[in-house]
């Protein structure tokens, strides 16, 4: 009797008594549980990933679109660099010396505006009711006059006087400069250059090797243009997600398909106070689950993984466990909270081929489902320590 009882007692103790058995344990006297939905689950239909999935693809294959303004023939041709606060311009005005070397000046501070083409004396009279302006540099030499463009926008140049420039080209400076000095020299000749690029410039950083501040001059810089100078990009850049803001707003840009297919769509033409960020590889990645040799997450090469470079990468199916004929792709992390679900029946003959086809986009999550067979197992290895249990007491009561 003494025997039977202390069986019963053990096996009691062996199903229910599981605060006293090692390992981890969370008490949930203190949580309480969810309600309970109050409808059924929403179901999301599976695309199956086969020869008519690719054909669907194709014919809604859209042409890529710039998301900005990139740089084509067209615009190349378009393009003018327009004067800002700070450039320089060399001005020459053929067969006059006197006016651009000749004078062996220095440095010279032009009149304000109103004045009468000398530079005043100062006094307390000359600023007071007017704002102070900032005076223009100019300086002589065998290039010809070299002028720096004011804090209010303006040159100042002998015979034309001050005159505003900023927003112009150097064409425009040329042609405004010409019509001034007509009025004291017959037919002049004038060449305008911009010297010294000051006034505008885009910001470079990010994955880069030497990450910089990049000066706009009359010469496009495009987004590419904008990398290479900042050293080019490290191993782990994400080349795909290239970022470029503007007026607050980021805006993503595919360089990897840049430098692979050459897409113009893809060149971003830059502007004054444009952020170039080139950011890592850890968003472009995708996790391989389920019932692999080796889950794992895999980071994307130039923004490119596919299907059979991802289970390849986990080493594979378990052949123990896994159900070829379910292999899943879930996609929409970061768009919606309503994913996309793919199938791959990898029973099928085409399938070997279709999965290296099949190209995967950052946070994508493949799943390899469980076998029946493999659950079936897996339900007896749980009950078999209470099958034994059962088995020895009542052996033991006998």
């Amino acid at each position: 009797m003494t025997i039977k009882t202390i069986a019963a007692t053990l096996a009691a103790a062996s199903l229910c008594a599981c605060s006293l058995a090692p390992g981890p344990y969370l008490d949930t006297k203190r949580l309480e549980p969810p309600a309970p939905p109050e409808q059924t689950a929403e179901k999301f239909p599976v695309h199956a990933i086969d020869v008519g999935y690719f054909r669907e693809q194709r014919a809604a294959t859209v042409p890529a679109v710039c998301p900005l303004t990139c740089l084509t023939p067209q615009t190349r041709g378009l393009y003018e660099y327009r004067l800002g606060i700070g450039d320089q311009l060399t001005i020459i005005v053929w067969d006059h010396p006197e006016l651009t070397g000749g004078m062996g000046l220095a440095t010279a501070t032009p009149p304000l505006p109103g004045g009468s083409g000398a530079a005043p004396s100062p006094g307390p009279t000359q600023t007071q009711g007017a704002t102070p302006i900032a005076p223009t540099t100019m300086s002589s030499g065998e290039g010809g006059l070299t002028v720096r463009v004011a804090n209010n926008g303006t040159i100042f140049f002998p015979r034309v006087g001050r005159m505003k420039v900023q927003g112009m080209t150097a064409q425009q400076v040329q042609e405004a400069l010409t019509k001034g000095l007509a009025r004291t020299i017959r037919d002049p000749q004038l060449d305008v250059r911009v010297s010294g690029f000051n006034s505008q410039s885009v910001q470079v950083t990010g994955n880069l090797r030497t990450p910089a501040s990049e000066a706009i001059t009359d010469a496009p810089l495009t987004v590419l243009d904008a990398i290479n100078r900042a050293g080019g990009a490290l191993p782990d850049a994400d080349l795909q997600n290239v970022g470029v803001t503007r007026d607050g707003k980021r805006h993503t840009v595919d360089v990897a398909a840049l430098l692979e297919t050459g897409d113009p769509q893809q060149n971003v033409l830059l502007k004054d106070g444009d952020i170039i960020d080139v950011p890592d590889r850890s968003n472009s990645r995708v996790f391989v689950l389920g019932e692999v040799n080796k889950p794992t997450s895999l980071p994307m090469n130039r923004g490119r993984l596919t299907l059979a470079d991802a289970l390849t990468g986990a080493g594979s199916l378990d052949v123990k466990t896994g159900d070829p004929r379910y292999v899943y792709v879930v996609r929409g992390a970061d768009k919606t909270l309503t994913p996309d679900v793919y199938q791959l029946d990898m029973t099928q003959v085409d399938a070997l081929m279709l999965m290296t086809k099949f190209d995967l986009q950052p946070k994508d999550v493949v799943y390899v489902q469980v076998s029946n067979a493999a659950r079936f197992n897996r339900a007896l290895e749980q009950i078999t320590p209470t099958l034994q249990s059962l088995f020895y007491t009542v052996q033991l009561s006998r």
